[in-house]
């Protein structure tokens, strides 16, 4: 039996959807990947950029930020380049992945017959001004189950829960890899994350971080040490990944009951990922054979040292991890899902 083309496929509209992504695009930012995967789906993507754009410096960032809060009609025109754009390249969809994406923006956009939706790539603490709850989007999908059920039940919206993914084409084991002895870290180092690598450099746990750099008031010198000076994307973060003994992720207090997207990146790679504890990870990956967990120091430590006891261990729970990924939370999934909502 033929599978029918879903709707917005180009078999069944006689054209391609065009598909228009807000947001940061630089090499494996959220969007990057969206406007990718949306490309492997047969749709005319495109790069909208960001809600606002980015200015050097602490000092102009901070005017920038106090401009758009103070006065309304700056930032209006801020966001009417990214209006004009979607009536120029005559979008059928609008992404964003920007919460600051103003409600007179997404009814502009949606008055030249464009869909709009929102993809919220974040937890609860960087909720902001909460403009996604005001604009009129024809959906808001929320990575925060919580977001998703009480936008939905209490607020009204048209809201979804869609965790995020792992992109097939450089999310996934690398042929070239150098096993290396020591617990990866990719991403930001802020409070909690800097208190229990502390914790685990107590316990002489072998540490390399990657990522931005370690902020300058955090007073533990050993994270700067064990810092790489490297930000890695793609295939260079893939073999990262799949050549550390493990990869810890433990989350930010902001991600409630959720996930983060390095959880996916990782698995898809073939990593052992150890992740902290969310309501939803039983039903994303079997737990202890795809992905170690912990909610308790004592756990966390004890996944790490048998890791390191046994390699051959943590590269069958990567294997698994890769497989289950790269069948089940690809970005070329959820966002099949996503447009069969929208179109």
């Amino acid at each position: 039996m033929t599978t029918p083309d879903p709707a917005y496929s180009q078999a069944a509209r006689g054209k391609p959807l065009r598909v228009g992504v807000i947001g940061p695009s630089q090499p494996d930012d959220f969007g990057d990947n969206i406007r990718h995967c949306l490309s492997a789906l047969g749709v005319e993507a495109h790069a909208l950029g960001p809600t606002v754009p980015r200015v050097r410096g602490r000092y102009a960032t901070a005017c920038l930020t106090t401009a758009r809060r103070g006065i309304a009609w700056f930032d209006n025109q801020l966001q009417r380049r990214l209006v004009s754009r979607v009536a120029d390249l005559d979008l059928d969809v609008v992404v964003s992945v920007d919460g600051r994406l103003l409600p007179s923006a997404v009814e502009a956009m949606r008055r030249q017959g464009a869909r709009v939706c929102l993809w919220f790539p974040d937890g609860v603490a960087n909720l902001d001004r909460q403009l996604m709850v005001l604009g009129a989007y024809d959906a808001v999908f929320f990575k925060e189950p919580v977001l998703a059920t009480r936008g939905a039940k209490v607020l009204g919206l048209p809201a979804y829960y869609l965790p995020e993914a792992c992109n097939p084409t450089w999310h996934l084991p690398p042929a070239d890899v150098v096993d290396q002895p020591y617990l990866a870290v990719v991403g930001n180092v802020y409070g909690t994350r800097a208190r229990l690598l502390s914790r685990l450099l107590d316990q002489n746990v072998p540490i390399r971080i990657y990522g931005p750099p370690i902020p300058r008031w955090l007073t533990d010198r050993r994270l700067a040490a064990a810092h790489t000076g490297r930000y890695v994307v793609r295939e260079e973060k893939a073999r990262i990944f799949r050549g550390a003994v493990g990869v810890l992720n433990n989350l930010h207090p902001g991600e409630v009951d959720g996930v983060n997207c390095r959880l996916f990146e990782a698995t898809a790679c073939g990593a052992a990922v150890i992740c902290e504890e969310r309501k939803v990870l039983p039903e994303l990956f079997d737990v202890d054979r795809e992905v170690l967990t912990f909610a308790t120091f004592e756990r966390l430590l004890a996944h790490v040292r048998r890791l390191i006891a046994e390699p051959a261990y943590g590269r069958a729970i990567g294997d698994a991890a890769s497989a289950r990924s790269l069948s089940d939370h690809t970005y070329q999934i959820r966002l099949t899902r996503m447009l069969e909502i929208l179109v």
